[in-house]
């Protein structure tokens, strides 16, 4: 039995029984109340797509690849579950609440081993019961989301093809998130691009009619990033979620469950605590958000290699707040990137002839793609309206000393 879906970005999308019968699950249902974008929304009201349907979007295109690589049916249905299933491991509002998250269980959104066993309901299956009656490998599908190879005697290493340099998880993602934002940045031929993949010695690699739609996803990531992904409007309101978030979570096993909520819950839940969580979700979402009071390139700043350590950047954040005389639940020093990370997808791999090489070396597009990467990252000091001014000149002190 087959079901068909109507995608807005990719048209129909066929479903098999199997898929079918994960998509019946809660915690893949879970994701429909689980927003793409986090608080983007409040930037680009048409941001309320889901990580659901961006599930169903990997899926497909993780048949396209299948069928243009000519992988057997006995071969594909893990990657296919992977696909589907890779980020039932998001929290509420998915990467926004994922550093808290993981600074606390250890586990990141593509750990999804206690997942995987939920039963919200007597009404429905988990995702274990689902996989063990289709006679699905857990082990491989695990390993596929997490971008790890199984060593199972293939020939083909297909550990990268999910989560990896240049992986169909992206390819959804990046004209998702444009279509939904509205904005004209998240330009990538996907179709070109799956046709431009090959195996070369057992391993995915970018052919050489590949090169350019590949370069065209880099550069549109590129673009992405500081209008869309960290934005100081998302990120503002991303980090007022989280330092209410610290006075909610008070052990591991609350966070496992935090991590099982969707939106609305975690909502409700911060607005009935009393006090300064409310604030914060009350003033999310009424747009009452905290302002710049410094925002500047992480270049510019005299202690930029202090900003590395979460511990030294709170000890800043307290130095900053002292100085203006503004309780430190009101101010945040936020840095929206490591300094001097490379983007993982210049190191991608291209045949040429015989011979393989990064997508940075016979790229002349992406040596400076990663030069702009680190150019474009930003260092914020965020407060309220009526602090601005106090923290902008303590801010100045601290940070330019």
């Amino acid at each position: 039995m087959r079901t068909v879906i109507r995608d807005p970005i990719h048209g129909y999308i066929e479903l098999d029984e199997l898929a079918i019968a994960i998509i019946d699950t809660a915690a893949m249902q879970r994701l429909r109340r689980i927003k793409q974008l986090g608080f983007a929304y409040l930037v680009y009201p048409g941001a309320n797509h889901t990580r659901f349907e961006h599930s169903l979007g990997t899926y497909h295109l993780m048949n396209v690849l299948l069928d243009t690589l000519e992988v057997s049916k006995a071969e594909e249905k893990e990657l296919l579950v992977a696909s589907l299933i890779h980020d039932i491991g998001h929290g509420p509002y998915s990467h926004v609440t994922e550093p808290l998250l993981k600074k606390i269980t250890g586990k990141s959104h593509d750990d999804i081993g206690d997942i995987i066993y939920k039963q919200d309901t007597e009404h429905t299956k988990n995702i274990a019961d689902v996989l063990e009656e289709h006679s699905v490998d857990r082990r491989k599908v695990m390993g596929y989301i997490k971008g790890v190879g199984v060593n199972d005697g293939d020939d083909h290493d297909f550990s990268r093809i999910l989560n990896g340099e240049i992986d169909v998880d992206k390819m959804d993602y990046l004209v998702r998130d444009a279509y939904y934002t509205g904005v004209a940045y998240g330009v990538v031929d996907n179709i070109r691009l799956i046709q431009g993949l090959e195996f070369f010695k057992g391993h995915l690699v970018i052919t050489e009619k590949g090169l350019l739609p590949a370069e065209y996803l880099l550069f549109s990531r590129f673009l992405m990033c500081p209008t869309v992904y960290k934005h100081h409007t998302g990120r503002i309101a991303q980090l007022m979620l989280l330092k209410a978030l610290e006075y909610l979570l008070g052990s591991k096993s609350e966070a496992l469950a935090l991590r099982q909520m969707d939106d609305s819950e975690l909502d409700v839940a911060l607005r009935n605590v009393e006090g300064y969580p409310r604030e914060m979700m009350v003033r999310i979402n009424e747009r009452r958000l905290f302002k710049r009071a410094v925002y500047t390139s992480i270049n510019d700043l005299s202690v930029a290699d202090d900003l590395r350590t979460e511990k030294r950047r709170k000890e800043l954040e307290e130095e900053i707040s002292k100085r203006a005389g503004v309780d430190t639940e009101y101010v945040i020093l936020d840095i929206q990137g490591e300094k001097c990370r490379e983007s993982k997808e210049s190191a991608a791999q291209v045949v040429i002839g015989d011979d393989l090489r990064s997508l940075r070396e016979v790229s002349s597009l992406v040596p400076m793609l990663s030069h702009a990467f680190q150019e474009n990252y930003k260092v914020g000091v965020y407060t309220l309206e009526k602090y601005r001014v106090e923290v902008k000149k303590a801010a100045e002190l601290v940070l330019w000393r």
